[in-house]
């Protein structure tokens, strides 16, 4: 093996065991990436799970009507198969019935806003949801976020795959959880989110104890969203 190419492996390694112990930090498993997140779900409950996905980055998220009729289209009774997503921590109902969940978009609006080249805009749970919709669906993205802590824009434009670029070039991301919270929107969405800078980061981790977190660089949690969703819609084998 080449000097260079074990340079290049070794760096491949501490990458994935920096991603590793960033998922670790947010709490998100193994059952939770790729593949793995709708591998319990059925063929008629992954049909409309999937339709639900591409539906946010077509035409924004469906309604309670579309959803229920899509459902029954599928044979599925639409209160069992939202209660069975629910319990997956894939897709979460607001008390009227519309989505407000669907990992990685959200159905209200969000600091996390995601431009497709189409032009249509939508919004992503938290900063690694965000990153993980270009690898899931295969398309460049562009997002834009802000700094919760001195509200600094921070721009990102991602390809299906590598890295992409980001302003500004200092910005990070903060991976963690808050305590005491089970599902995903309630846990570490609320604290994934984009810094201009790690000093705003780690400013940021001190002013809320109640955050179990660490800083990451963008291509860490880069990888993040590729490891939690890239195969999410990949066909079965």
């Amino acid at each position: 093996m080449s000097t260079d190419a074990a340079a290049t492996n070794d760096r491949g390694e501490q990458l994935a065991a920096r991603v590793a112990a960033a998922l670790a930090a947010a709490e998100i498993p193994p059952s939770k990436l790729g593949a793995a997140r709708r591998a319990r779900l059925s063929d008629a409950e992954r049909a409309l799970y999937f339709w639900i996905l591409r539906r946010f980055s077509t035409d924004g998220c469906p309604s309670n009507t579309e959803t229920r009729f899509e459902a029954e289209r599928l044979g599925l009774d639409p209160e069992a198969v939202f209660a069975r997503l629910s319990r997956e921590d894939l897709v979460h109902l607001g008390a009227d019935g519309e989505i407000t969940v669907a990992y990685p978009f959200s159905g209200h609006t969000t600091a996390h806003r995601v431009r497709f080249a189409s032009g249509h805009e939508t919004y992503a749970m938290c900063a690694i949801d965000a990153l993980g919709i270009a690898p899931m669906l295969e398309q460049a993205i562009a997002i834009e976020s802000r700094d919760p802590l001195s509200s600094e824009e921070i721009h990102v434009r991602l390809p299906p795959e590598g890295d992409g670029v980001w302003q500004p070039h200092s910005a990070v991301v903060v991976a963690g959880v808050l305590e005491r919270q089970a599902d995903s929107c309630r846990g570490c969405c609320p604290v994934v989110n984009f810094f201009a800078t790690s000093n705003n980061a780690e400013h940021w981790l001190e002013a809320h104890p109640d955050v179990r977190g660490q800083t990451i660089s963008l291509p860490e949690a880069i990888a993040a969203g590729r490891a939690v969703f890239a195969d999410v819609l990949t066909a079965e084998s």
